[in-house]
């Protein structure tokens, strides 16, 4: 389950914990280009640099993105100390470093993260581990990172976060979000802030269980048989309804109301 939302491009600790983002009105950001760039505007491409120590994964990831994003240019490197003999001529706009095992997603996080950010300028830095535990997402947030993506994730949700955070979003699985705010302690013994039972319309509720589980608008509007224009106009609607300020909020403050339909 996954969902997107608004959030300014530096993270805020004390405001935006529970926040994952994008626009409101597209998670997934399409259409970053309509076309394959030609070889007259390579220089414009954005250069995504998969850095793993994990040969098959690496290689299976950058094939996957080159076949996914012509928009993007892929390069891989085996570590951190390799991509960064190459910050000079090679440089990156997005690095995606990735790690398995807890041990090793807590160095990425801890170490590398700071590296990578200090080695480049305006380089945006993607997480990608098999952990999913909560803390370790948002301690990346908190770090620099423009997001962070578990290996559970279908690959054209990990390609969607990639290009939410290449037109200056951030991204993080909802399903995170709502384990951190259900274990904080500012929300102990707290009443949940939910929407009035039967606010929304069937057609919102089936809109809004689909936004639960992370589908992108195209998605639902494919199994709605809608057109995305009209999920838009549904999600704007729920927000404005129960005076949510983006689509994680949305989710949040409706998960009562879901639980109870």
């Amino acid at each position: 389950m996954n969902a997107f939302s608004p959030v300014s491009s530096s993270f805020t600790p004390a405001i935006e914990p529970v926040l994952a983002l994008s626009s409101e009105n597209d998670y997934l950001a399409p259409g970053v280009q309509t076309r394959a760039p030609s070889s007259n505007v390579a220089a414009s491409t954005t250069t995504i640099a998969v850095i793993s120590p994990n040969n098959f994964f690496r290689t299976c990831l950058t094939r996957c993105l080159k076949e996914m994003g012509q928009e993007f240019g892929i390069r891989s490197y085996n570590n951190l100390d390799e991509w960064l003999e190459n910050t000079g001529s090679d440089s990156a706009n997005i690095v995606l470093l990735c790690a398995t095992g807890q041990k090793a997603t807590e160095t990425v996080v801890q170490q590398d993260l700071k590296t990578a950010l200090e080695a480049a300028n305006r380089v945006r830095v993607i997480v990608v581990s098999d952990s999913d535990r909560p803390d370790l997402m948002m301690g990346a947030l908190e770090k620099g990172a423009r997001g962070f993506v578990p290996m559970s994730l279908d690959l054209e949700v990990f390609f969607g976060a990639i290009k939410l955070v290449n037109v200056g979003g951030t991204f993080i699985p909802v399903t995170s979000l709502m384990s951190l705010r259900s274990t904080s302690p500012s929300n102990a013994g707290a009443k949940p802030d939910a929407p009035v039972p039967g606010v929304f319309t069937g057609r919102q509720l089936e809109v809004l269980k689909h936004l639960r589980i992370g589908d992108p608008n195209k998605i639902i509007a494919y199994k709605m048989s809608m057109s995305e224009a009209t999920v838009k106009i549904h999600v704007r609607n729920m927000m404005r309804k129960i005076k949510a300020n983006n689509r994680t909020e949305l989710v949040c403050k409706s998960n009562a109301l879901l639980n109870a339909a």
